[in-house]
């Protein structure tokens, strides 16, 4: 199967970092194919103006990539840019990997502890779980309070203080699972099982599962539905 992956602008170290981050969640036989939009999630850090500003480029990308022929497609990252806008436009299955992690996470616990970049990222954040029908199974969401660009340079300030809020969360929050709500902390810096030794409680990765639930999708042939998400007229 083809999936493609759709990713803003980074500078090249970073993009390469990304690009073999998502080739490591792939299942063996799945073909990765990447897409590049001209916009970019590493400078701005409003993350409802990054979601909405890139949703009709990542609609575009999505029309090219099924008309050739690939089975699914991924937007990188957990703002699902451009996940609704195209599920209205193509067939194929748009896999956001904040959803798609979220839903997952409440298969296996109904007290989740979730982490995010910056506190200003915090309120989307809700805003998209309110419409995922998850916010109830989240117990707290704190920040790490390291803006996405710096993520290389501040590499092991972010591993403490990403044990430093996910401890809270678990000590006194009593989430019983961690969900890094931003792909650059896990995987893409840091492996999740890192974390799990350190915590004692599963820590998700939401690139991975992304990537598996289009894999998985593709397999039993589903896709969404056209009464969720009817076709536009073509005239």
């Amino acid at each position: 199967m083809k999936i493609m992956v759709v990713m803003g602008e980074y500078p090249p170290e970073e993009t390469e970092r990304r690009r073999q981050a998502v080739l490591k969640c792939a299942s063996p036989g799945t073909e990765i194919g990447f897409g590049v939009i001209g916009a970019t999630f590493f400078k701005r850090s409003n993350s409802q103006v990054n979601s909405l500003s890139a949703g009709p480029l990542v609609a575009e990308l999505a029309v090219k990539a099924e008309a050739d022929g690939f089975d699914a497609l991924v937007p990188f990252g957990t703002l699902d840019a451009g996940v609704e806008l195209s599920r209205n436009l193509v067939r194929t299955p748009i896999v956001g990997a904040g959803q798609s992690v979220l839903h997952l996470g409440t298969q296996l616990s109904n007290r989740l502890g979730v982490i995010a970049y910056e506190e200003k990222s915090i309120p989307f954040m809700r805003k998209q779980m309110h419409a995922w029908r998850v916010a109830d199974s989240v117990v707290g969401i704190r920040s790490v309070q390291i803006p996405l660009p710096e993520s290389t340079k501040n590499r092991d300030a972010m591993r403490a203080r990403f044990i430093e809020v996910a401890r809270d969360l678990i000590d006194h929050h009593d989430a019983e699972i961690i969900v890094p709500m931003g792909v650059t902390m896990v995987p893409v810096q840091y492996a999740p099982a890192e974390f799990e030794k350190e915590l004692g409680v599963p820590v998700m990765d939401a690139l991975k599962t992304s990537i598996q639930t289009a894999e998985m999708m593709v397999r039993m042939g589903l896709t969404h539905s056209t009464k969720t998400y009817p076709r536009p007229p073509t005239n």
